[in-house]
């Protein structure tokens, strides 16, 4: 036990060292470490309790693995990074502004052109965020708090010269059939032309059942918190990922930029359908699994959020099975892997056997899915 509590110290200790080499000004450093050293009172951590549990976890991480979810066995080692930030966070990025708008296209000043000959309109952006802590209802919003990435799924025609023609009119079918169902927020082309179908102002019918959070808050069902981003590609093989050429990664990667700058997301609010996407009766993550793999987060300007403990796992205690496991990648099983154990330690931090820590966090968890149930029925059925 000594040495858990001695590991957990040491990455607090970092953790704290490298918060405080990102605070430029001295004086709010200074404050900073301050407050940082002022935690400790009476020989009780004043953090609050997800942090306690999360670095709790990441020091039982550095000695055996536990087995997970249904007896999977855990997949991969995970080792403790020296430095680095548990939700990745990358510099902020550069501010992108409008340079110019038509009729049919809008031109932003880091290059990213979208089309909006398919926008539409849906119900109106609004949204309960629940804190992290307590699952209690924080407030409403309206500003997008994340990017979920998507593969369209559609179909395919081989990427060649000779084919042009016909990728053009697969996508224009795509696009049609996107704006029909209000599917997605944008989808970018087999040729790197991003598509406005919904309005950002918008919800869009791109999560369904879903969970994600941040260090802060929760977000159940993502629908209207989060913008949806699909690639029109197809999923191979879970160990090659989707099908996606370097002009749809650049187009993403300006469009990343272009709506962190605009809403203030953060780098780990930005994730694939597969970390989010959720069965609500049988409790397990995995519903879809579109880039369950391979998401290039590097090149999209964020750091590699595979990593991040899965919230619907970690939080409300889903689980998830060899069905899961199988269809996605390496990648993912960590984040699988850090959210069971979070829970593990999350029960014995409040002296539950984790079954009995399960049912009364999966309870709260349809608690807040009926409230956003039905919040979204009466919104639509008022033309809100």
């Amino acid at each position: 036990m000594g040495s858990v509590v001695g590991a957990g110290g040491r990455i607090r200790r970092r953790l704290v060292e490298w918060r405080a080499s990102r605070i430029e000004d001295p004086v709010r450093k200074l404050r900073y470490l301050r407050s940082a050293m002022a935690e400790k009172r009476g020989g009780r951590e004043a953090r609050p309790l997800w942090r306690a549990v999360l670095l709790a976890g990441l020091a039982v991480l550095a000695g055996p693995l536990p087995t997970v979810s249904d007896g999977i066995p855990a997949p991969l080692e995970l080792r403790i990074p020296p430095r680095g930030p548990i939700f990745g966070t990358p510099a902020k990025p550069p501010a992108v502004w409008l340079v110019e708008e038509t009729r049919s296209h809008e031109l932003y000043s880091n290059g990213l052109r979208i089309e909006t000959r398919y926008e539409i309109a849906n119900e109106e952006r609004r949204y309960p965020v629940f804190d992290r802590e307590t699952l209690e209802l924080v407030g409403w919003r309206t500003r997008p708090a994340g990017i979920v990435y998507h593969t369209t799924e559609s179909q395919q025609a081989p990427f060649a010269p000779d084919y042009a023609p016909r990728l053009q009119r697969v996508g224009k079918w795509l696009l049609e059939y996107v704006q029909r169902k209000r599917a997605y927020h944008y989808v970018i082309d087999r040729f790197g032309r991003v598509h406005r179908v919904v309005r950002e102002s918008d919800s869009a019918n791109h999560a369904g059942f879903s969970v994600w959070a941040d260090d802060r808050y929760v977000y159940v069902n993502l629908n209207p918190s989060f913008i949806g981003v699909a690639f029109e590609a197809g999923t191979r093989a879970s160990a090659a990922g989707p099908e996606v050429n370097p002009a749809q990664i650049r187009a993403a990667a300006m469009l990343t930029e272009m709506l962190r700058s605009r809403y203030g997301i953060p780098a780990g609010n930005c994730v694939a359908h597969a970390q989010v996407s959720v069965f609500s009766r049988s409790m397990r993550v995995g519903n879809h699994v579109d880039w369950a793999a391979r998401l290039p987060f590097g090149d999209l300007g964020l750091t590699d959020n595979y990593g991040i403990p899965n919230p619907a796992v970690a939080v409300f205690g889903f689980r998830y099975g060899p069905d899961y496991v199988k269809a996605t990648g390496p990648e993912l099983w960590k984040g699988l892997v850090l959210g069971e154990n979070l829970f593990r330690q999350a029960a014995a931090f409040h002296g539950l056997p984790v079954e009995e820590y399960r049912r009364q966090r999966q309870k709260r968890y349809r608690e807040i899915l009926e409230m956003v149930q039905r919040a979204s029925a009466g919104e639509q059925r008022s033309g809100v």
